[in-house]
């Protein structure tokens, strides 16, 4: 008896592991939690489901950050060798996604660009199409496909080209958030790796006894993680641009709606 067996890493972890081993030691990360109060956003969720529009909290959570993200630069922002800092002016919103290819579970990076300036509605196409769609119809899942495949160290190159060269590395990976959700398995919250400066980590909603104007009410609760590179973010930048993702996502974004609403109805009357 061996006692134990040998096999082969499945391509699709190749990516994850690269991105853990390279990338993610390079940053020092720190972390902050807050429980957000997701009242307003199950109220949009339904009042849009009545109007037979289906939206994700994902759908939600990646707008409000990437609106902030707007507002604060160093949220997007990565050091590159020799103390140079660069700062991406394209917003793009990263996310994993979890498919079972080739009869194995592969975790892919979802990639929707400037989600700040699209409708809740088409972020929500978005993801549907990042879980529906093969992985042939969706570039940012195919070039992982393909970069899988490629030898180890060829791999491991093409990482430290992009973590030199701004340019190379849009062309890999354009996001400059990442966002893992693991709510489906009632998990209370993610502590994810540091892969962006900013990464969030998403946990269950859940009905929560918490207390309001003096008051014990029950409301439905998130908690969410941030865990930033405090290379390029302090601690009171990090927790000021927190702040303003979640107070988005508890009722700020509606003026951003207002606003998308009152713009799209414009168009509407100078088309007709």
């Amino acid at each position: 008896m061996t006692g134990h067996t040998y096999g082969t890493l499945p391509e699709g972890r190749k990516i994850v592991i690269d991105l853990l081993t390279m990338i993610s030691p390079s940053a020092v990360p720190s972390y902050l939690l807050r429980d957000i109060d997701m009242s307003w956003s199950n109220d949009v969720r339904n009042r849009l489901k009545n109007q037979g529009i289906k939206i994700t909290v994902t759908a939600i959570l990646l707008k409000a950050i990437a609106i902030a993200q707007k507002k604060h630069p160093s949220s997007r922002s990565d050091v590159l060798p020799f103390g140079i800092v660069v700062t991406y002016e394209d917003i793009v919103a990263g996310f994993t996604i979890e498919r079972s290819e080739e009869s194995h579970d592969t975790v892919f990076f979802g990639e929707i660009e400037l989600p700040h300036e699209k409708s809740l509605s088409e972020i929500a196409t978005q993801l549907s199409d990042y879980a529906q769609k093969s992985v042939s119809d969706l570039p940012p899942l195919a070039l992982q496909a393909q970069y899988a495949k490629f030898p180890y160290l060829l791999r491991r190159a093409i990482l430290w080209i992009g973590s030199v060269f701004p340019s190379v590395r849009i062309k890999c990976q354009k996001a400059t958030f990442g966002l893992t959700t693991l709510g489906k398995y009632q998990v209370a919250t993610v502590l994810s790796p540091c892969i962006c400066t900013s990464t969030f980590g998403i946990g269950a909603i859940e009905e929560r006894a918490i207390v309001v104007d003096n008051q014990t009410v029950i409301r439905s609760m998130m908690t969410i993680s941030f865990n930033f590179n405090a290379k390029v973010m302090d601690m009171q930048t990090a927790s000021n641009f927190l702040e303003d993702v979640c107070n988005l996502i508890e009722g700020e974004l509606q003026e951003h709606l207002e606003q998308e609403s009152e713009t799209a109805s414009a168009k509407e009357l100078v088309a007709a």
